[in-house]
């Protein structure tokens, strides 16, 4: 091994191990040191390593020593606390190559017995050092001119050929872990332990930078609302049975499903509405549909306000949980009557569109325009809904929903929070948006009881109250299904 120093010592090691690891293995191929502290440090004229490799040993081809700073503590997570003691005054670190540690497997209980008379200490279920003889190399060329410790004179401390690479004054900790002689110096080199002392300051400085830049991270989310298309934003888990559920009563049972969904306002106000709804309540919202399978009415505005009215009102004390959701962020972060409206808006805006079809799919796409576009785009469709739309209860339960499902429900949870609200439908736009009684100052307005109610679109992201699509601005073309001021 030309160009190198090569050296013998004792050492120390400290070995993070798995509760399934064994420390009796033939050459502890499955350890890795963390800490290495080596003394007793005296020059080798060669090595022969391949000879060294006999018997009971552990062998690395390279430690490297860990850095000093903590960006280098960060960037060699697999690095070791190396620290080479060459007398009670001075210590240095060094990458080691060829390292070879003997001595450490203790006596075999017999002849021939792979048990042996352990001969380390465990400081903890996952933790033990070793101790025993060392012979390593390190290059010629990382070896530095010898350092002498601040105030005390360098002949007491110069050795020849000693890897040098800055001299330490601390304690040495490691030292009260081993039932072995303690130093009594006056100034005692560093051991592993102040080491790993060092590192975990270190990494709790790291944490709480890195803590800091998630909340700062959080704070540039909150700025603006995302407009791409975040699916994962609306979560709906596999369904669950209802834990009140009689196992013993017939068949269907009650299955619950939990809902969650994250979303941001206008204003940076971020939101997670987490709510669970009934399969058996579900059920029982679908059975008021059958009543409007053969409406018998001369105005299409008079069936579709007994539509609404019939829905909205079976379904009000449903909503009981996003609700009190709604009323408690109002409070809690101080919310006007327009916030907590758009609150509720951008909620109803983030669930994804999906038309609702009272005949098949298939039948529908062969509309004109708008619905045959969506479904040759292959878009999501709920269909057989008597009315072609969902009463609110389903919609939170299934969330599917088109323009007039989305609007009822935003009209229901308003209604409940005390801000006047309203349905409007158009024929000849063939459309839904939802109304609320808020000053807005758009021109997109119809009074409702003697109140200026502003429509909004619901059926995609970025309308606030007042701002509805062009193309559908002539109020004449609105009327007024329900409204409740």
């Amino acid at each position: 091994m030309n160009g190198y120093r090569h050296f013998k010592g004792d050492y120390r090691a400290w070995f993070k191990m798995d509760a399934s690891q064994s420390v009796f293995t033939h050459t502890f191929g499955n350890l890795s040191p963390e800490c290495l502290e080596i003394r007793n440090l005296q020059p080798l004229p060669e090595r022969e390593v391949e000879s060294e490799r006999t018997g009971d040993y552990l062998y690395f081809p390279l430690i490297r020593a860990r850095k000093k700073s903590a960006l280098g503590r960060m960037l060699q997570s697999n690095a070791c606390d190396v620290v080479l003691l060459a007398d009670e005054m001075l210590a240095f670190s060094e990458d080691l190559e060829q390292v070879v540690l003997r001595g450490h497997s203790g006596e075999r209980l017999e002849s021939g017995s792979r048990i042996r008379h352990p001969k380390f200490s465990r400081l903890n279920a996952e933790s033990l050092m070793l101790s025993g003889k060392i012979t390593f190399s390190i290059p010629a060329a990382q070896l530095e001119a010898v350092q002498p410790t601040p105030n005390l004179p360098a002949e007491s401390i110069a050795i020849p050929d000693a890897p040098v690479q800055r001299s330490i004054e601390i304690p040495d900790l490691i030292l009260n872990r081993i039932p072995e002689p303690v130093l009594t110096a006056p100034a005692m080199a560093t051991g592993c332990f102040m080491q790993l002392f060092n590192l975990g300051k270190w990494f709790f400085y790291m944490l709480l930078f890195l803590a800091l830049l998630g909340w700062l991270g959080s704070k540039l989310k909150e700025g603006g609302r995302q407009e791409e298309e975040t699916t994962d934003q609306v979560e709906s888990d596999k369904p669950r049975l209802n834990p009140q559920q009689d196992t013993l009563a017939p068949m269907p049972w009650d299955y619950l499903t939990d809902h969650r969904v994250r979303w941001n306002d206008f204003i940076s106000h971020s939101f997670l509405a987490a709510w669970s709804t009934s399969s058996k309540q579900f059920e029982d919202s679908r059975k008021m549909h059958p009543a409007f399978a053969n409406p018998q009415v001369s105005e299409a505005i008079t069936y579709w306000n007994a539509v609404y009215t019939e829905f909205s009102n079976r379904d009000l004390p449903k909503l009981d949980s996003l609700v009190t959701y709604f009323a408690s962020e109002q409070k809690r972060k101080n919310l006007n009557s327009v916030q907590t409206a758009e609150m509720v808006i951008t909620f109803i805006q983030e669930i994804p569109y999906c038309l609702v079809h009272e005949g098949s799919c298939s039948e529908a796409s062969l509309q004109a325009d708008f619905i045959r576009e969506y479904h040759a785009s292959q878009k999501p469709c709920l269909p057989d809904i008597i009315a072609g739309v969902q009463s609110p209860y389903e919609f939170i339960h299934n969330l599917q929903g088109d323009c007039d499902t989305r609007s009822l429900l935003g009209f229901s949870i308003l209604s409940r929070l005390g801000i006047p609200a309203s349905i409007w439908v158009s024929e000849a736009y063939s459309h839904s948006v939802l109304g609320v009684g808020l000053g807005s100052g758009s021109n997109y307005y119809k009074m409702a009881g003697g109140i200026r109610h502003s429509a909004v679109e619901l059926t995609a992201k970025g309308f606030r109250l007042g701002m509805i699509s062009p193309e559908q601005g002539d109020m004449n073309n609105w009327q007024i299904a329900l409204y409740k001021n």
